[in-house]
């Protein structure tokens, strides 16, 4: 290898994070949790395996700049390995240590939020498809500090992804939701409290508080018809939903987040099942 690979896809780099088995990250195993992705990683091409490597450092380059201004229990050390953990619980746990960094604050046990071992994950699985040596291994770890990677090799031109985020703005819809995943961002928000967010609200306020199956996040139309979205993060995927109270059930489908974010832009005055292509039907339990 005489250059380094692009960075992974953040798509496929947050598929792959869906391998880590939550249970025990959740309970502080972090080098078991991370069993399953070092496997899925040793399968693939070498240079894949150090294009995932690039973007673990990149997410965690970013993560690290936006908490500097954090004030809690982390020092440098701890801070790092928590931003690892932050990663391994997924996508929306990222997303959302981004836009509020006091999801690193007092509350917060660093000795559960740490996954020091993500660090070595992409040297080991490289190990293990090549035989070679973790000292051959051409990305460093962030221990050696920010952009670790500039000096072993030139990088190869990348290419941007595109993840604009929609920009339309309305103010007709009330929100209702509930998050109690992470105590820092932890709160609910009753229908009848009947709060009217823009769009910029919306997803800056709510989406990214969505960080598991047990919060929810609704809306409610002009003809007080509600939709509401559930985020799994074991699949990477938003569960959107249309509830018809009548006939106890509710009809909806999975979304990626790009999808997700794109039918918030584009939602009708009226919500029906005609915002899904294909609808399943979710009867409730009694």
């Amino acid at each position: 290898m005489t250059t380094l690979p692009s960075l992974m896809p953040e798509s496929q780099f947050w598929a792959l994070m869906t391998k880590v088995d939550r249970l025990s990250l959740f309970t502080g195993h972090d080098a078991a949790s991370l069993l399953p992705l070092k496997s899925t990683l040793s399968n693939l091409h070498p240079d894949e395996i150090v294009a995932f490597a690039l973007r673990l450092a990149e997410r965690l380059e970013k993560l690290l700049i936006a908490s500097r201004a954090r004030r809690g229990s982390f020092g440098d050390d701890a801070l790092l390995y928590a931003a690892c953990y932050a990663i391994a619980r997924g996508q929306a746990w990222f997303e959302a240590s981004l836009r509020w960094p006091r999801i690193f604050d007092d509350r917060i046990d660093p000795e559960l939020y740490w996954c020091e071992s993500l660090l070595y994950v992409g040297c080991q699985a490289w190990c293990l498809a090549t035989d070679g040596k973790k000292d051959d291994f051409p990305v460093w770890t962030l221990e050696d500090g920010l952009q670790p990677f500039t000096n072993k090799m030139p990088m190869m031109e990348m290419s941007i992804e595109n993840n604009a985020l929609a920009t339309a703005t309305w103010d007709n819809f009330v929100v209702y939701a509930h998050f109690e995943q992470h105590p820092a961002i932890g709160r609910t928000v009753e229908p009848d409290a009947q709060v009217r967010v823009t769009f910029t609200d919306l997803l800056d306020d709510y989406f990214w508080c969505l960080l598991g199956i047990d919060d929810y996040l609704g809306l409610i139309d002009e003809a007080d018809e509600s939709f509401q979205i559930l985020y799994d993060a074991s699949k990477n995927l938003y569960w959107a939903e249309v509830p018809y109270p009548v006939e106890r059930a509710s009809y909806g489908q999975e979304f990626s987040r790009e999808e997700i974010l794109a039918l918030l832009n584009q939602l009708p005055r009226y919500f029906s099942t005609g915002m899904f292509n294909c609808p399943q039907k979710l009867v409730w339990d009694e």
